[in-house]
């Protein structure tokens, strides 16, 4: 294999990227470090008028100040239709304004600009290039990169797209749970089921993974898209807030500046209250200068306090696993590991309560911020030797829309890639010229219950009588996810098309297509 040059993990979360590499063959992979020394960027994209992008904590910083142009949380917005439920959830919770794209993706409107979701994910992912190229001293083109497990497949396109925006080539998609396991050594053999609790800044992730070797199966998700170290947060930045206008008679919520102040030192509170039992705050009652500094208010803050504040929050996510778990008909005693993952996790209460759950002592050896990209780190270090760390398989299954409404799966879930299957479809009255293939992916019985991926139309059939007349397809799905659909002709095979994001379905290369296939946004063009 010919050097391309390195090739990094990123964890590219809901509050932050971070990026890690191997630094040589045999050593344990290590973080890249960021912005202001931080091991992370924070997932925050700000767009001044006329400016270049502001990009991490200075543009987290203009949340407050100008929330109207400052995007967070674009990882929820990946691949995602403006219509859809998770997309209205988030419109209704952020300062900037979500509109629909030509397709009627998801897009966001900031400084009298319209800018695709991808575009602005990429931004992100460029700037951890940067910071790369920087700590390696070399040129990075190429990366793995840790996606949810939940992602479909117009979630892992929009990410791919992203990349490429970046500059960089996505060696692999790696489900976050799998990227874990790889960091914790699960691969060097054995069967094991795991499970892993996930808390970052602004979700709850839980997973349960059945591991046989180097094969990684996910078996079920659970998860709550707004629970996470944010609403502890918060919950301090109001007590913060209460006992500044108690003790100081000041209402601080008039002036945003102070406000970030209050939140950024609840933040930092909750941190150092994993560590110790009390922590003194020094909370800023006005805005200073350079020649005057401000007053400050005085506080002490107790880890009991944090913990009867946070109360609530972790018998949310207590319920959450317990219900992941059901969902697979499985009971914590069924269980050979727990690990923790996300800042959120490092919360004392938090780890005691999942350790008593599952009556065993949860792995944080790892730092739970950092573990998902050294994972996706020693994936790509694998990729590079071509040494594969983890047999891929796929997620859900693939299958199409049979005539009267059922679901027929054609590559089925848990199947090893690269895969690819053969269907003959018959048509279904006489004299069909077109026929209509709707793919769909998951486990239902009923298209209704599946999700749809896109559709591809087969034109020019010979006139014959319902059913005798039959479209040979191939369906083919490797390792990077995409989704191909070929049908053989005498002698040779033509690539009709990949599925992209959204259902709409681009050809590779038009002039090699057969004339008799297109793809319109799931309907016929002739």
């Amino acid at each position: 294999m010919a050097n391309e040059g390195p090739i990094i993990g990123i964890d590219l979360g809901m509050t932050s990227v971070i990026a890690a590499h191997v630094p040589a063959p045999g050593e344990p992979p290590r973080v890249i470090p960021a912005e202001k020394g931080h091991t992370s960027l924070a997932s925050v994209v700000a767009f001044k008028d006329g400016g270049r992008p502001v990009v991490g904590r200075a543009a987290r910083d203009m949340l407050t100040t100008a929330p109207g142009q400052t995007v967070t949380g674009i990882k929820r917005l990946l691949g995602r239709k403006a219509n859809s439920q998770a997309v209205r959830d988030l419109a209704a919770r952020v300062g900037f304004e979500i509109i629909a794209g030509p397709d009627g993706e998801a897009a966001v409107r900031v400084a009298d600009r319209d800018i695709r979701v991808p575009e602005v994910a990429g931004i992100l992912l460029d700037q951890a290039r940067r910071f790369a190229e920087k700590e390696l001293g070399e040129p990075v083109r190429q990366c793995v990169i840790a996606v949810p497990a939940y992602f479909n497949d117009g979630q892992k396109a929009a990410v791919k797209e992203a990349a490429e925006l970046a500059g960089l080539k996505v060696k692999k998609l790696v489900h976050e749970p799998t990227a874990v396991a790889l960091a914790y050594g699960y691969n060097k053999g054995g069967d094991a089921r795991i499970v892993i609790v996930d808390m970052g800044g602004v979700r709850l992730d839980v997973s349960v993974m059945e591991i046989s070797g180097n094969v990684f199966d996910v078996v079920a998700t659970g998860g709550d898209p707004y629970l996470g170290g944010a609403n502890i947060d918060a919950r301090i930045a109001e007590w913060i807030l209460a006992n500044i206008k108690k003790k100081h008679g000041q209402d601080l919520r008039a002036e945003p500046r102070l406000l970030q102040k209050v939140r950024t030192a609840a933040e930092q509170a909750k941190r150092e209250l994993s560590r110790c039992k009390a922590v003194d705050l020094q909370i800023p009652l006005e805005v200073g200068s350079r020649d005057k500094k401000a007053k400050l208010g005085l506080l002490r803050l107790h880890l009991s306090t944090v913990e009867e504040l946070a109360g609530d929050i972790v018998k949310r996510v207590l319920d959450t696993v317990r219900r992941t778990l059901g969902d697979r008909g499985l009971k914590p005693a069924d269980v050979d590991e727990v690990i923790l993952v996300g800042g959120a996790t490092r919360m004392p209460l938090l780890k005691g309560k999942v350790e008593k759950l599952f009556g065993r002592e949860a792995r944080q050896s790892l730092p739970p911020e950092e573990v998902v990209s050294l994972g996706a780190a020693l994936l790509a270090d694998s990729l590079r030797r071509e040494r594969p760390a983890a047999q891929d398989v796929v997620e859900r299954s693939i299958g199409i829309a049979l005539a009267d409404g059922r679901y027929m799966r054609i590559i089925d879930k848990d199947s090893k890639l690269p895969i690819t299957r053969r269907v003959m479809i018959p048509t279904f009255r006489d004299n069909q010229r077109i026929l209509e293939l709707d793919v769909f992916e998951g486990e239902a019985e009923d298209i209704l219950d599946a999700d749809y991926l896109g559709s591809v139309v087969y034109q020019g059939i010979v006139d014959a009588k319902a059913g005798e007349a039959k479209v040979v397809v191939d369906m083919t799905l490797g390792p990077e996810r995409v989704l191909k659909i070929t049908s053989p002709e005498t002698g040779r095979d033509q690539e009709a098309f990949e599925f992209a994001a959204f259902g709409h379905n681009t050809r590779k290369e038009d002039a090699l297509l057969d004339p008799r296939f297109d793809v319109a946004k799931g309907r016929p063009t002739a």
